[in-house]
C-alpha cells in the first residue's frame, strides 16, 4: 500500500471514529420523567458524582392516599438487584446533576424509600421516602433530606 492511501485509510478511520462517538454521546440517557417510572434527581455542589448511587427498597405499611395507615406486614425488601454494598448507579444526567429511574410499579404501596450513598457515606442522615401519590419525579440537593417536588424549588434551596 502506498503512503497516499494508508493516509487516506488513517484519515477515514478517524472520521468513522469521530462519528461513532458523536451518535453515542446524543444516544446517553438523560432524566426526562418517563411514563410508569419514578425519578429521583441528585445534585452535588462540586459535581462529584463517582461511586454516588442509590439504596432503594419496598417497605410493606398500608398506605391509603399517601398517608402511612397501619404497620408493616413483613420487613422492608430492596428492588432486585439492589444491596447496601451494591447500591443502583445513576440512570442518566441532566443539567440539575445524575438521576436515578425506577418503574413506580416497584412500590406497590406507593411509598418510595431511597437513600443516596458512597459507600457508608449516606448524604442524607436519615431514610428519605415520598409517595408517589405527590409526585413521581423528585429533586434532591447535596446535603439536604429535604425532597422537593419541582426543579425550581431544589435549585432556590441550595445553600
Amino acid at each position: 500500500m502506498n503512503r497516499k492511501n494508508l493516509l487516506s485509510l488513517i484519515a477515514a478511520a478517524g472520521l468513522l471514529a469521530c462519528a461513532h462517538g458523536a451518535a453515542n454521546a446524543q444516544a446517553s440517557p438523560t432524566c426526562a420523567a418517563a411514563d410508569g417510572m419514578v425519578t429521583i434527581n441528585y445534585f452535588r455542589t462540586a459535581g462529584d458524582y463517582d461511586n454516588w448511587g442509590t439504596h432503594l427498597w419496598e417497605s410493606f405499611e398500608k398506605v391509603d392516599d399517601g398517608k402511612i395507615t397501619a404497620a408493616k406486614t413483613k420487613s422492608d425488601q430492596p428492588l432486585s438487584g439492589i444491596a447496601w454494598t451494591s447500591p443502583m448507579k445513576p440512570s442518566g444526567k441532566s443539567d440539575f446533576g445524575v438521576c436515578w429511574q425506577v418503574k413506580a410499579d416497584e412500590f406497590r404501596n406507593t411509598k418510595v424509600n431511597f437513600i443516596v450513598h458512597k459507600g457508608d457515606s449516606k448524604d442524607c442522615s436519615k431514610d428519605t421516602a415520598f409517595f408517589t401519590t405527590q409526585g413521581k419525579e423528585v429533586f434532591v440537593n447535596q446535603g439536604d433530606c429535604t425532597v422537593f417536588f419541582s426543579k425550581d424549588d431544589a435549585v432556590k434551596a441550595r445553600k
